[in-house]
């Protein structure tokens, strides 16, 4: 019986309170800082960031609770798109252009300024570079009384490395492939690892490559 009576009570505090926030949401004169996405558009063939490029800027934002909601939840939220014509002359994003270029995207919000005081950018030139793969066959650990009786054959025999020119410069133009067998009497014929630099920015064209020759046992006379 109890429940029943606090049961309208319920309802109707229920529903002012929605009708409270709906009404409060649609009033101007809300701030805050909103978390909005932005994309860079470079020319991606030529130039490569050398650190990840930002997903996201801090920017502070005045309109109605409505609208500062939706773009806190990025509802229907276009990302700003910055483009970069030259990347190698810029390492930095101005604050004020950013909310330039942000507020004549907005409608029915006005950007106050943007928190970060700038955006540090590094470009460097995305370039290929070919290196060749190499055998060394008086390093191989063969069992005593034997010989690398073949050519020794490398597939692929070179790999296309692609990344920033300034790393590329710490690549050699060959590499030395790693034999690991030991006391080797038999014909060799597998996938080896290829040993770049450790560097996440580089891209290869093989991680392995297929190495084969024979082995023949010499003949005492």
């Amino acid at each position: 019986m109890l429940k029943s009576k606090f049961r309208p009570f319920i309802l109707c505090l229920g529903a002012a309170s929605v009708f409270w926030l709906l009404d409060a949401l649609s009033k101007d004169g809300y701030s805050t800082d909103v978390s909005y996405p932005i994309q860079f558009q470079y020319d991606q063939e030529a130039y490569i960031p050398l650190k990840p490029l930002p997903q996201e800027i801090i920017v502070s934002l005045s309109s109605t609770g409505w609208g500062l909601l939706k773009n806190n939840l990025w509802v229907g939220v276009e990302p700003l798109v910055y483009p970069i014509s030259n990347p190698l002359k810029i390492n930095q994003l101005n604050s004020s252009s950013l909310a330039k270029k942000l507020s004549s995207q907005l409608v029915g919000s006005s950007v106050n300024y943007v928190v970060s005081d700038s955006l540090e950018l590094s470009f460097d030139r995305k370039l290929k570079k070919t290196i060749k793969l190499k055998v060394d066959s008086l390093a191989i650990d063969l069992a005593s009384g034997f010989v690398v009786s073949s050519p020794i054959n490398i597939l692929p025999n070179t790999v296309t490395i692609e990344g920033p020119e300034s790393t590329l410069k710490n690549y050699q133009d060959s590499i030395i492939l790693p034999i690991s067998a030991k006391r080797l009497g038999t014909n060799f014929d597998e996938k080896v690892r290829i040993d770049y630099p450790k560097n996440p920015l580089i891209k290869s064209s093989a991680e392995r490559a297929l190495v084969s020759f024979e082995v023949a046992e010499l003949q005492n006379r």
